[in-house]
């Protein structure tokens, strides 16, 4: 069967490669060329670069994919929403795989939030040094919401000249800006907030593969208050690899 695999994340090539040596024809999608670099050195077929609407339906029409394999970022609703719509326009499946959810249990530094704005609105109340460890595309997000409150903001973001450069124009200076490949260790998220004194981090639930995990160990051990974006509400279910390629072989 011939599959689309839309996947920039560590997970999510895995997934393509265990649908490649089931014997399906794969056709990786990433974001970025980095994220396609990675794909190819696990021998994986790939393409590069973001989509329009217009653009994704082509790839399926010049590709005679039978599917879309959706195993993006839980936090890319954009790239869902395009992907979906164009699998609705070609009436082809339209198969979305969650990588598994991380479960935690209640805790006073714990704090959730429903979106950025009470994110940011819960961060500024818990500490005036507050760690971005959310990506750099929100960053303007967090930028218009924080500049009035006077807080020192400081990011963890990819090593790429793209981020840095979309970092330096948002304002921030060298000093505030972590440059780094994860994943990251307990260890390395201590030091890190050791090192700038950290009052408060912000994160993203990622899963257990996410990184997500270390950071709640490095905060809980360091009395540091964190900060957790919810998932957003998506189509499907969190299964394993084994269940997910079991369903998808079951509706092609």
């Amino acid at each position: 069967m011939k599959l689309l695999v839309l996947a920039g994340t560590e997970d999510g090539r895995e997934l393509a490669a265990a649908l490649k040596r089931r014997g399906h024809d794969i056709l990786v999608s990433t974001l970025t060329s980095y994220g396609a670099d990675l794909a190819q050195e696990q021998g994986l077929q790939v393409r590069s670069g973001a989509m329009d609407a217009q653009s994704m339906v082509e790839l399926l029409v010049d590709g005679g994919f039978a599917a879309i394999v959706d195993a993006t970022h839980p936090y890319a609703l954009r790239v869902k929403e395009l992907a979906k719509a164009a699998c609705e326009e070609r009436s082809i499946p339209y198969l979305p795989w969650h990588r598994s959810s991380l479960e935690l249990e209640n805790h006073p530094l714990i704090h959730w939030a429903a979106n950025i704005a009470n994110a940011a609105l819960i961060a500024a109340e818990l500490g005036q040094r507050i760690l971005l460890t959310t990506g750099s595309n929100v960053l303007p997000e967090w930028v218009s919401l924080l500049s009035s409150q006077e807080k020192n903001l400081f990011i963890r973001v990819l090593p790429t000249s793209e981020v840095l450069a979309r970092c330096e124009h948002l304002g921030f200076k060298p000093n505030q800006i972590i440059a780094a490949q994860g994943p990251f260790s307990q260890e390395w998220d201590e030091a890190m907030c050791k090192q700038l004194k950290i009052d408060v981090v912000v994160t993203k639930e990622s899963g257990k593969v996410g990184g997500t995990l270390e950071k709640v160990q490095a905060c809980q051990h360091l009395n540091i208050p964190l900060v957790i974006l919810k998932r957003p509400m998506t189509d499907g279910q969190d299964s394993s690899l084994s269940q997910f390629i079991k369903h998808l072989e079951e509706i092609l």
